[in-house]
């Protein structure tokens, strides 16, 4: 790809007198919805203020993760504590730019990463495995990967609109996977455009990373158009670790009456990936080479009225990973494809209720393809679909009760068949500002990928595996401090999982086990000043095993904690605005690391600092620090995580 023939492109496009006319504008300031370091956002010129109203158009349309339904921003704020959401301006303004650095931000998740930029993550979501999260675009699942969740490393956030993240079973919303919770990834909405709107960035810094995005929207009449790319190339910091990624979003919608739309969205990602392996090993650091394919097709038919809206999307998504130059000449092609559909239709008979009806539809298809056949390189092969109804029920109750409860089927082809419910309660007490609140949900995972990839027995029918089980049980208590801006939450929680299958290093057979998790998630939120805000979350978790050996027995028997789940995580952020300047620091910390029989890591506690600075009303500068203190640490055994690094870009908005 030539990179700067894209940013001569997108700038010149940006430039151009025919498309891009100024208009005066006046400014308006975003809605306060995220719950996860929050930040305020001046709109200082009529450019910036267009994406101002261009990015609160989009939040009012973005369905909220734990219900799938647009809520109004009164409703918004009974969900428990359990959803985070980062706006775009968020986004902008701590500079994050992988889907990892806002999950390390949040409170009940850690994450794992077998390497620097680019190399594989493993999300733990209160305890539970990486395969136990699904991971949408705009609602559409993403291809599930290797592990069973979509690689989070080739997820770039900073051309994104939001990212909402739901903790805990949601198996009734979104089927199977959802055991541990959901991440659904928001790009514009081109159905709701409504200004024309550039936002493009380029920089560079330490390891010889270079990094450009850019998000484009367009409104004619009743054409909406939205285009987001992503480009990143890294050296990272250790030998052998460079890493390529390219990210292509597009959604094209045509209004065809008044709140009737068709609409395509689409999605492309391309990487490149030198593994090393871990420092541990006698081969470190090896050839490997992974090149990784994913891409997502979705039209869709949607209808929008004030007391329902309707709509039916199709989604086919692919992966494919070739893993070449292997030490243990183990290369392979590995491909995923899914088919979703989906119809949906919310109804709105007061302001007061919504009930949701739902029925759709998911097949899977897998296949392992050996590159260089041997004893331990073995092709497979697998699919399966299932049928699936569901309903909703969101209501506010008399003396301050709200009532969120959903259940579903699902009807298996192949596994067995299985029905999940949430239900959660939650009552405000306005006197003193307290909101209490309680959970129950279950959740189910079938068999994928990750669970027959390695079988190194033919005659094992993947199909006689059963489906993981989950039961999620929560419990706790917002109280609002000093303003409507800071509060204060306390949630406790535990989950049962059943038939948890996991893999066997030794005989290349799946290992069951039972285990549990339980814990306690504190989030504190302090904004004394539209121009400051602080946050802290910290999560204690005890995840243990219950029965069977965890991967078979090499992580772990009954009575053992489950490996790389700290027993303590803490984060925590400053950020401060001026009229033209914003400024802030973030830290990460993670305690009580038990990383398998007989490892036990050291603690660690990682800082980063960053700012930017408006030098015109379409122009600004940032810049950040990585590793402030330059601390050597991992994540997992053998996987040494990047030093200090320094980054700066400039950034050149329009709004029109």
């Amino acid at each position: 790809m030539n990179r700067d023939l894209l940013i001569c492109f997108l700038f010149s496009l940006a430039l151009s007198p025919s498309v891009l006319a100024q208009e005066p504008a006046e400014s308006a300031p975003v809605d306060p919805e995220a719950t996860l370091a929050p930040t305020t956002v001046e709109a200082s010129s009529p450019e910036r203020a267009a994406i101002v109203r261009e990015e609160r158009a989009q939040s009012t349309a973005t369905p909220v993760i734990a219900t799938k339904t647009t809520e109004a921003p009164e409703r918004r704020e009974r969900l428990l504590p359990s959803v985070d959401t980062l706006s775009a301006a968020e986004i902008r303004t701590a500079q994050h730019r992988e889907i990892g650095d806002i999950l390390r931000q949040s409170a009940g998740l850690h994450l794992v990463q077998t390497g620097q930029t680019g190399s594989v993550n493993s999300l733990f979501i209160r305890g539970m495995e990486s395969n136990h999260t699904v991971v949408l675009l705009n609602g559409r699942r993403l291809p599930p990967g290797l592990g069973g969740q979509y690689q989070l490393e080739y997820l770039d956030v900073a051309t994104l609109e939001s990212v909402q993240i739901l903790r805990g079973a949601t198996s009734s919303l979104y089927g199977s996977d959802a055991l541990a919770g959901a991440i659904d990834l928001r790009s514009t909405d081109a159905r709701f455009v409504t200004e024309d709107t550039l936002n493009s960035f380029v920089e560079g810094g330490s390891f010889s990373t270079f990094r450009t995005g850019h998000k484009l929207a367009i409104r004619d009449g009743r054409l909406g158009l939205a285009f987001d790319t992503s480009i990143l190339e890294t050296d990272n910091d250790q030998v052998r670790s460079g890493f390529e990624n390219a990210v292509f979003r597009g959604n094209a919608a045509y209004e065809i009456a008044d709140g009737v739309y068709i609409d395509v969205l689409g999605y492309y990602q391309d990487s490149s990936l030198e593994v090393p392996g871990s420092s541990t090993w006698a081969t470190f650091p090896e050839p490997q080479i992974n090149d990784n394919q994913s891409s997502l097709f979705s039209p869709r038919f949607s209808i929008v009225r004030d007391e329902w809206d309707f709509s039916m999307f199709y989604s086919h998504t692919k992966n494919e990973l070739v893993a070449t130059r292997d030490v243990w000449a183990n290369d392979n092609r590995l491909d995923q494809t899914s088919h979703e559909f989906e119809a949906v239709f919310n109804w709105r008979p007061g302001k007061d209720a919504t009930y949701t009806l739902g029925a759709g539809h998911y097949t899977y298809a897998f296949e392992r393809t050996p590159l260089i056949p041997g004893p331990f390189n073995l092709p497979s092969a697998f699919d399966y679909g299932y049928g699936s109804v569901f309903a909703q029920a969101d209501l506010d109750l008399p003396a301050n009760f709200h009532l969120l409860a959903s259940g579903r089927y699902d009807g298996h082809d192949t596994f067995e068949s299985k029905a999940t419910y949430t239900v959660q309660l939650d009552h405000e007490i306005e006197a003193t500002g307290t909101t209490l609140f309680g959970k129950v949900a279950t959740g189910y995972k079938a068999p994928s990928g990750q669970d027959f990839v390695f079988l190194a027995n033919p005659a094992l029918d993947p199909a006689t595996l059963q489906p993981e089980e989950s039961l999620t049980r929560e419990l706790g208590v917002r109280q609002t401090l000093f303003n409507e801006r800071s509060s204060l939450s306390l949630t406790y929680f535990e989950t049962e999982v059943d038939n948890l299958v996991d893999g066997d290093p030794f005989f290349f057979n799946p290992a069951v086990v039972d285990i549990e998790s339980s814990g306690v998630e504190v989030e504190l939120v302090v904004s004394p000043t539209e121009n400051l805000s602080l946050y802290a979350n910290a999560t204690w978790l005890d995840a243990t095993i219950v029965a069977g050996g965890y991967s078979g027995g090499w992580g772990g028997n009954p009575g053992d904690r489950l490996p790389r789940r700290p027993g303590l995580v803490l984060s925590g952020g400053v950020i401060l605005s001026g009229e033209r300047w914003k400024a802030g620091a973030e830290l990460t910390g993670a305690y009580d690391r038990y990383d398998a029989p007989g490892v036990i890591l050291d603690d660690y506690t990682v800082a980063r600092i960053f700012g930017s600075y408006e030098v015109s009303d379409r122009l600004e500068i940032y810049g950040r620090l990585e590793n402030v203190f330059d601390l050597d640490y991992e994540t997992t055994r053998g996987y040494e995580a990047a030093g200090f690094g320094a980054y700066g870009g400039v950034r050149y908005v329009w709004g029109r």
